[in-house]
């Protein structure tokens, strides 16, 4: 006797994002260097996914994170300024929960990685205090307004909603 699994539609997310550069009108400009597209706004569990593209040479801003991040490289490279390793297309990494850190893509080629990021991310000045703060709540927030702004189908967040 075979036994079959089925899976409830709440337990299984079934939306596929294809295409993830063809519309323009999802990429958040951040800074004049970079830019995201927001893939999931897990809220029950307070993450995020997104892919971020950042120019040659342009850096995201130095901050940590409460909680675990991972990443996989799909363009380019990039480093942290505070470390001496590089993340080259297809490498995959781990970030610990409280490590400070600012981010830099490749001068020459720029980077594109997709991000699984869980608790808050903590925006830091030199001295290390907090000049900044995000978490799923305020990057939901955030894309809601830019799908606003921009004249887009606000179901687009909703559905990007776990």
């Amino acid at each position: 006797m075979s036994h079959q699994h089925h899976f409830s539609p709440m337990n299984v997310m079934s939306e596929i994002v294809d295409d993830t550069e063809g519309d323009s009108r999802l990429w958040i400009q951040l800074t004049e260097d970079v830019r995201q597209r927001p893939l999931l706004f897990d809220c029950t569990n307070g993450a995020w996914s997104n892919l971020l593209s950042i120019r040659p040479g342009g850096q995201l801003a130095c901050h940590y994170h409460t909680g675990p991040v991972h990443a996989f490289t799909l363009k380019g490279s990039w480093r942290y300024l505070e470390h001496d390793w590089v993340s080259p297309q297809g490498t995959f990494v781990y970030e610990p929960p409280g490590e400070v850190h600012t981010l830099q893509a490749d001068p020459q080629t720029g980077m594109t990685t997709f991000f699984v990021t869980r608790g808050a991310l903590i925006y830091t000045d030199k001295s290390g205090h907090q000049i900044g703060y995000e978490d799923v709540f305020t990057r939901l927030a955030r894309f809601r307004r830019h799908l606003a702004e921009n004249g887009v189908d606000p179901a687009i967040a909703d559905r990007m909603i776990r």
